[in-house]
């Protein structure tokens, strides 16, 4: 075993995790409680690993990737933004990444933990409900979010101005 896996373990042992849990604080995964997030973070601190990466509101590097997800019965409207935003994606050389989900179904929690490791640069929803914590941790990641409702006129360009300007310090809901 290696010197930094096993300081690892002492850190998971010290907080009372698993180094499972303590490789989740140090990425920033979000399914770990804040309390549990706040005993491993401290726990870092004592065995001096730099815990400021470790902080919500640090995120990965970057990526030319756009989430959208999609919840549209008809699939009519969504396809009509989808293909609106592929011609204007390609300009800033950008890619775009689609999840479909039931209409009326929350967003996966899976998909959020993917959305950090991609380095996902904005997330539209096209009649998506995400839940609170969802939204949250998008903000605490500054990962922009937009959420578009089918009565949108033209939901394409502001959704996308809100991705790449990456300003948005809360979710925007451009569904009217």
């Amino acid at each position: 075993m290696t010197a930094p896996r096993r300081k690892l373990a002492v850190v998971a042992r010290e907080a009372g995790v698993s180094v499972s849990t303590v490789s989740k604080v140090l990425r920033a995964y979000p399914d770990v409680a804040p309390a549990t997030r706040a005993r491993v973070r401290e726990a870092l601190r004592r065995f001096g690993y730099p815990v400021e990466k470790a902080a919500a509101g640090v995120r990965r590097e970057e990526s030319a990737l756009v989430d959208v997800v999609v919840a549209d019965r008809e699939r009519s409207w969504a396809g009509e933004v989808l293909a609106g935003l592929a011609e204007r994606v390609r300009e800033p050389g950008l890619a775009v990444v689609v999840t479909t989900v039931a209409p009326g179904s929350p967003v996966p929690r899976a998909w959020l933990e993917q959305v950090f490791a991609r380095g996902t640069r904005g997330v539209i929803g096209l009649g998506a409900e995400f839940t609170a914590a969802q939204l949250g941790y998008l903000t605490a990641h500054d990962i922009p979010c937009v959420q578009v409702g089918p009565d949108t006129e033209d939901a394409v360009g502001p959704a996308l101005a809100v991705v790449l300007d990456g300003s948005a310090a809360v979710p925007v809901d451009l569904a009217g």
